[in-house]
């Protein structure tokens, strides 16, 4: 299978668990998962990268509202036309996604679980890209596929409480599913939000977590204070970490 990872020829040196994480990030894609097949899954993170050269993205995040521009997404013809619109709107402009329009997308060809597990790859995606930029070195090639069947099995306990999707709750989530939760973070009802974000689907919460916690900050790092495994201080993580949510209009 091809999974060419590796930054042994970047001019800045990368940590060994950065490199790991993005080797098991790409291999997570390839895979098959909760409810998409790996070759869905691929194609998702080739059409996550196309959008840079879409249109009709570009004159909607110019537009006042992203809502009132019509057109058809410059796409690579690999997804259906639901698929194509969630990822081109996820990658471009998520700031102004409004409830409506994830209410107008949903459906029996597009069920919240299919949803969630898009985000979840796109998401993935955009992280090992815009590392890769961020430190100029060449974008990784895509993985191959990995044949096999999907699980098809979603969580216990998920409710539509706090967001526009199911989520499942530290206080309701399966010993499996409390990885996303550790330590003080799952301390209901104060865990964050965004450990919930991608829980109607586990695997995709557990896997985006792995590659947070290399990219990011651990778990224990981020509600003891005295501990850092950073170069830098934290006031200065938290400060990149603000920058960064502020341009990409994060509401958490």
């Amino acid at each position: 299978m091809k999974m060419a990872v590796s930054y042994a020829n970047s001019a800045l040196a990368v940590r060994a668990d950065i490199e790991t994480a993005h080797k098991a990030a790409w291999g997570h894609i390839a895979a098959p998962g909760t409810w998409l097949d790996g070759e869905t899954r691929v194609a998702i993170a080739a059409e996550t990268r196309n959008v840079a050269a879409c249109a009709l993205c570009a004159e909607r995040k110019a537009s006042l509202s992203p809502y009132t521009v019509e057109g058809e997404h410059d796409h690579l013809g690999a997804l259906p036309e639901n698929y194509v619109e969630l990822i081109h709107r996820i990658v471009s402009d998520p700031a102004r996604i409004a409830e409506s329009w994830v209410r107008s997308m949903l459906g029996d060809d597009l069920p919240d679980t299919h949803y969630v597990e898009i985000v979840g790859v796109v998401a993935h995606s955009i992280c090992v890209d815009t590392f890769c930029d961020g430190i100029g070195v060449a974008r990784h090639d895509l993985p191959e596929s990995v044949p096999g069947e999907p699980a098809r099995v979603g969580p216990d306990g998920a409710a539509e409480d706090i967001s526009w999707l199911p989520t499942v709750g530290p206080e309701a989530a399966s010993d499996d599913l409390k990885k996303i939760y550790p330590g003080n973070i799952g301390d209901a009802p104060t865990a964050p939000h965004v450990r919930r974000a991608m829980s109607l689907v586990p695997a995709e919460a557990q896997s985006f977590f792995a590659l947070n916690d290399a990219q990011y900050l651990p778990p224990e790092a981020m509600w003891q204070v005295d501990v850092n495994p950073r170069a830098i201080e934290k006031a200065q993580v938290e400060l990149v970490a603000s920058r960064v949510s502020v341009l990409n209009g994060c509401f958490y």
